[in-house]
């Protein structure tokens, strides 16, 4: 006898409709066990994707912002760019930069003695090349500017540059009076006229450091009978490097002063004073003012190294600068510290500090004189 019990038949179509039940909300949550695991899966790659494109904006904008600081600041003695004020390519010149921290590729100051009288009228027979023209020179009268240096007036006339304007622009730039601008390597295109650089402490742009210290070093020079003029008394006024050294030219100066902040943010312990000066290129300057140029930058910063302490890095000479290229009396750029270095951004922008500079850069000025003198009456 089959004792088992039979299930009645709508008994077994409701376990198998509870059993197709349970596998279905089996199927279901497995689904949804899938759709989240991809769902993850997609986050997370889109998260990578999104971390991978933050990453590359940012070497990016560190890119630029590097090269961006390299273009404005005045740190690294570039040979096409180191006035701060027009700058070109190695590609445009065929020239290699310099780089400032290889002490080797500067002049040793000791090298040239200031207490050996100057010689004001060295190579002063020198013919200079051939002045070329266009409907776009910048300074229509250089040729027709000429200072007179070594003339027996008793009054002695300084031309003192603020480095740098307080914004940044483009325009097409000649390089040279000396050289044809129907040759595109005698032209900077789309050059950049800049603030300069910042105070790493003070946040203190260069431009108002320069003027400032150039209005104290005007006043103080004309306490002791010297004839100054600023290139741009106006901070507002923003002039190209030519133009500057119009104002030397057209004044009939004896000497041209550039005022500048150093910075390499790359190693803000750097710190000091430095003086570029002119370097023969092309023709010009003519070896009588690049002469001239190294020993008033020797004496003076010699003396502003002594009155303010700051080491003395040397002088640096450089070409494709058109304040230089223009200039047709002795001319120093000097770099009075290190904006990156916060002990030289607090002094230069401390009004204490500032007369020491003021009594350096005066100090300098009257020993190159006091020289030029003695060889004239020698």
């Amino acid at each position: 006898m089959n004792t088992r019990t039979r299930i009645p038949l709508p008994g077994q179509r409701q376990q198998q409709l509870e059993r197709q039940r349970r596998q279905y909300a089996e199927r279901q949550r497995q689904l949804k066990k899938r759709r989240r695991e991809q769902r993850i899966k997609q986050i997370a790659f889109f998260a990578v994707i999104a971390i991978i494109a933050v990453l590359l904006v940012w070497m990016i904008m560190s890119f630029i912002d590097r090269n961006s600081k390299e273009l404005t600041k005045t740190d690294e003695p570039i040979t096409n760019e180191w006035n701060g004020e027009e700058a070109t390519s190695n590609e445009e010149t065929g020239n290699e930069n310099v780089d400032i921290f290889d002490l080797s590729a500067l002049i040793d100051p000791s090298t040239l003695d200031p207490n050996d009288s100057i010689d004001l009228n060295y190579k002063a027979d020198q013919v200079l090349p051939q002045v070329y023209y266009t409907e776009n020179t910048p300074y229509k009268s250089f040729a027709d500017d000429n200072p007179v240096l070594g003339s027996n007036r008793t009054d002695r006339v300084i031309v003192i540059d603020a480095g740098h304007q307080t914004d940044t622009r483009k325009s097409d730039v000649w390089l040279s009076p000396y050289l044809d601008p129907a040759n595109n390597s005698s032209w900077v295109h789309n050059s950049l006229l800049t603030i300069g650089t910042e105070g790493s402490k003070t946040k203190i742009p260069e431009y108002q450091t320069t003027h400032e210290i150039a209005d104290k070093l005007k006043a103080a020079l004309e306490k002791l009978g010297y004839t100054v003029y600023l290139s741009h008394p106006d901070i507002e006024e923003k002039l190209s490097g030519s133009q500057r050294a119009a104002v030397a030219n057209r004044n009939n100066a004896d000497l041209m002063i550039s005022l500048h902040c150093n910075s390499y943010d790359e190693d803000p312990k750097q710190s000091g004073a430095l003086a570029l000066v002119p370097k023969i290129w092309s023709g010009y300057p003519s070896e009588r003012l690049e002469y001239l140029s190294k020993h008033a930058a020797t004496v003076i910063l010699r003396e502003y190294s002594n009155a303010t302490g700051l080491k003395n890095r040397g002088i640096d000479p450089i070409d494709r600068s058109s304040m230089f290229a223009f200039c047709k009396v002795p001319i120093i750029l000097l770099e009075m510290g290190f904006s990156s270095c916060p002990s030289d951004d607090k002094a230069m922008n401390d009004p204490g500090f500032q007369e020491k500079i003021v009594s350096g850069i005066v100090a300098g000025i009257n020993k190159y004189f006091s020289l030029i003198e003695i060889s004239k009456t020698e």
